[in-house]
């Protein structure tokens, strides 16, 4: 029976990165967890310690385009971690438009909470809620090649 290829996909931000994991073969995706960063630097024991612990086949970053298809500082500074995602884990990252998954995100943690305002918890589950729909979006493009 085939598995498919396990997937780590991370949500960048100056602050905290988002990562959620997924699989080719059901083609699903499941949010992890959101670690902190600092400027865009993660703590990169904590990212090895997750990816020997799901044993991604490859990875996937996010790229916060701009809605003209304009890459802007933001996607520079993703792009520029995946090169030492790649350099840190030996690992190859593929890049995927994340344009208005934060948006998603925050409009499916609003609907969750049923008004309530977003917690700090909350707001920390959205960076790896966006990982999530980073890595749906991948598959749908997959799915289209």
């Amino acid at each position: 029976m085939k598995s498919g290829e396990r997937i780590l996909c991370f949500d960048f931000g100056l602050k905290r990165i988002g990562i959620a994991t997924g699989n080719t073969l059901t083609k699903t995706a499941q949010s992890l967890k959101t670690i902190p960063a600092k400027k865009g630097v993660p703590n990169w024991n904590m990212v090895n310690a997750l990816v020997s612990e799901w044993k991604p086949n490859y990875l996937v970053v996010g790229l916060p385009f701009a809605m003209d298809g304009s890459e802007g500082k933001s996607a520079m500074a993703a792009r520029k971690f995946g090169e030492k995602l790649t350099l840190y884990t030996g690992i190859s990252v593929q890049f995927v438009d994340e344009r208005l998954t934060s948006v998603a995100a925050d409009e499916l943690l609003r609907e969750s909470s049923m008004g309530r305002s977003i917690t700090r918890k909350r707001q920390e589950s959205r960076d790896s809620l966006a990982a999530e729909l980073i890595l749906q979006t991948h598959f749908e493009e997959k799915q289209k090649e």
